[in-house]
């Protein structure tokens, strides 16, 4: 089983405490969706559990070990970290976009060994894409480029996958499309943990939530019993009401005060 574990990981900014003091810990078969209002830290919390930025103060742990003891290709081998707004700068082909997840192995010219080619038909079946494999990735919808996007950081198949706003940008069939698939994959017994602002989605398909507020983590736990219309009224600071949380007919709807009516 894996599992990430932050201990009172703070990030400071110009004097403020972006991510402030924030402990939590996650593990396979979780689906985590972290919420929050703009600004609230979800970003940078993301990034310090993926390894990508060192906390000023705490410390975040991979499956028992600090997450800086980690060498590239370990870390690369243990968690995906899937960026926000993934855009595709070059028209290579699908198959070699997917295979960027595997670097350093991928050799930088000519076709793919027969086992990378393997790992990346697995990605691509995963996700629906193997039809496109020969595109130009330049060439995809919004939401296939999502999808082949997921497919590269699942490629090596690690066992945690994190997630920044995957379902930004994306219509309402590709959100929903998306969404099932990172449950799926928690299903699975992977862990996911995606910061995502669709409140509905989040209450229908996630297992747990961690609701962030002004950098610190204000409430975390299991979907059903956590995600109330209380929290949310507080958090988001507007009226709101929540209904079957923790269920496929959840409904997050917010409610407009006097001044917005």
């Amino acid at each position: 089983m894996s599992w990430i574990e932050a201990n009172g990981v703070t990030v400071v900014r110009s004097g403020r405490r972006i991510v402030n003091n924030v402990s939590m810990r996650a593990s396979a078969g979780q689906f985590v969706g972290l919420i929050g209002p703009n600004g609230a830290g979800k970003s940078t919390l993301m990034s310090a559990l993926a390894g990508l930025l060192l906390p000023d103060y705490g410390s975040v742990t991979i499956d028992d070990r600090a997450v800086t003891e980690y060498d590239r290709r370990e870390l690369a081998r243990v968690r995906a970290y899937l960026p926000q707004s993934p855009r595709a700068e070059w028209p290579v082909s699908v198959e070699r976009l997917v295979a960027l997840g595997l670097t350093p192995q991928l050799p930088v010219f000519g076709r793919l060994p027969a086992a990378m080619r393997e790992q990346v038909s697995a990605a691509l079946g995963i996700v629906d894409m193997l039809d496109h494999r020969d595109q130009p990735a330049t060439t995809l919808s919004g939401g296939e480029l999502a999808r082949a996007m997921l497919a590269r950081a699942l490629v090596g198949d690690p066992t945690t996958l994190l997630a920044d706003e995957p379902l930004a940008g994306l219509d309402p069939r590709h959100a929903l499309d998306s969404v099932h698939r990172l449950r799926k994959l928690a299903d699975a017994g992977k862990l996911v943990i995606a910061s995502i602002h669709d409140l509905t989605l989040a209450a229908r398909y996630t297992t747990d939530v961690a609701v962030m507020r002004e950098g610190s983590l204000v409430a975390f736990g299991p979907t059903r019993q956590t995600l109330t219309s209380a929290l949310l009224r507080d958090v988001f600071e507007v009226g709101a009401c929540v209904s079957d949380a923790g269920t496929l007919g959840a409904i997050v709807d917010f409610v407009p005060s006097p001044v917005y009516a």
